[in-house]
């Protein structure tokens, strides 16, 4: 009786350790936009990146994305080993200036496997069916798959285009499974001089040639 009662109140414990832990988190749908969000990175070992890879804009990335949370979803640093890596996952900050006082988007890039295939299912359950801009790869002879399919939405009340990107690829011959999630202020324009392209439509277009 006494062995049910204590491992009662430990597992109790347990449940109220991590509901503490994530109310603790920095929700990231709830983010500033258009603003310096500086309390949001304070303590968050966000590092500044001249360009990001896929948006061209200036931001401060952070591999603690243990210390963010994106709604219901939850991260854990490191890669799919769980070493920390080039590999491992990272929550890019976009901005529409290099000073980082107007947040413009955010880019969520998800190694884990596990965390990154409820990305998909979270997005779409929140805002419905999304256009296609490069369908999920047909599994190859060979019975790999290999390929980038994308899917975009429209938040129309913050004027928000949303790109989930899932990436089926191969490590040291093993297959690979990550998820880059988009969120781009519609009227941002790409940090390109003489380009009237916007982010958003940069992002769509790119993903579209992929699939050609």
């Amino acid at each position: 009786m006494k062995k049910n009662i204590i491992l009662t109140l430990t597992l109790v414990t347990v449940f109220m350790i991590n509901i503490v832990k994530a109310q603790t988190k920095y929700d990231l749908e709830k983010l500033a936009y258009r603003t310096a969000i500086t309390e949001v990175l304070k303590g968050k070992d966000a590092y500044p990146e001249e360009r990001e890879m896929s948006t061209t804009l200036p931001c401060l990335t952070t591999k603690s994305v243990n210390k963010f949370r994106f709604g219901t979803l939850q991260f854990t640093d490191g890669s799919q080993s769980g070493s920390k890596s080039d590999l491992s996952s990272t929550i890019s900050f976009l901005f529409s200036d290099q000073a980082h006082t107007k947040l413009a988007g955010l880019v969520i890039r998800i190694q884990k496997k596990a965390e990154a295939k409820k990305i998909g299912k979270y997005i779409a359950a929140k805002y419905g069916k999304g256009t296609v801009l490069a369908a999920v790869p047909k599994p190859r002879a060979t019975g790999e798959v290999l390929g980038y399919p994308a899917v975009f939405y429209v938040n129309k009340k913050t004027n928000q285009t949303i790109v989930v990107a899932d990436n089926y690829t191969e490590i040291d011959g093993k297959p690979d499974f990550s998820t880059d999630l988009f969120i781009i202020d519609n009227g941002t324009k790409v940090a390109d001089q003489g380009s009237s392209d916007t982010v958003a439509e940069r992002l769509k277009r790119s993903y579209k040639r992929l699939q050609e």
